[in-house]
């Protein structure tokens, strides 16, 4: 029987995924799109001007792995499409050891994380200095155990991250973000008592953004 607490983070999914799907639609109609001009160029029935910058930002997040205080750094960058969209890939790993009891409670195990994919976003009004944007991170990812720097296992394992982040536009080329969001993880098979629910958690996020914004 599927529980409350196993629902709740696919409903904070839907809705994200629902909000981005919404936005798309308006930052798609604000587009521009003009009638054929009369230049001496090859005419069409109408022209799309696309404005597409890159960027890229370091990341610390801030969360619990296993039910102990973790911090989990990377990076993300890729492209950004007419000032609204942004697609990219991003990289992370956990930076703190996190121990946890294996099979047998006197063993000690120490667990660590890292996991990589794509990052999708929508920004808000971001030509204001204060805005908003929406991330989605979808990837997957690898947990390891270890013994005394000995390893013992391992496990693959997908990844869903929603989230919501303010940003301050600082300089044209620079951007900080405070933000938060959501960690879901799916498919932890160990045996070790390690489960998905160890790895699902909400994350904080502090985040250094550099690129060409307009």
């Amino acid at each position: 029987m599927t529980t409350y607490k196993n629902q709740k983070p696919l409903k904070i999914l839907v809705i994200i995924v629902g909000v981005l799907t919404g936005m798309a639609g308006i930052a798609f109609a604000q587009e521009k799109v003009t009638v054929i001009g009369e230049k001496d160029e090859m005419q069409t029935l109408f022209t799309y001007d696309a404005n597409i910058t890159g960027y890229g930002s370091w990341d610390n997040k801030f969360t619990q792995l296993a039910g102990q205080d973790a911090m989990i750094i990377g990076a993300h960058g890729g492209v950004i499409f007419n000032s609204y969209f942004s697609f990219g890939l991003g990289a992370y790993g956990s930076a703190t050891t996190v121990d946890i009891a294996g099979t047998n409670p006197e063993t000690s195990l120490d667990l660590s994380m890292g996991y990589t994919g794509l990052m999708m976003g929508f920004n808000v009004m971001p030509r204001k200095v204060v805005h908003f944007s929406i991330p989605l991170f979808v990837g997957v990812g690898n947990l390891e155990l270890e013994h005394n720097n000995a390893f013992v296992e391992n496990s693959a394992f997908l990844l869903f991250e929603p989230g919501l982040q303010l940003e301050v536009n600082v300089v044209q080329f620079m951007k900080i973000g405070l933000g938060g969001g959501y960690r879901m993880v799916h498919g932890i098979n160990l045996r070790n008592p390690v489960t998905d629910e160890d790895l699902t958690y909400w994350t904080g996020n502090f985040s250094l953004i550099f690129g060409k914004f307009r």
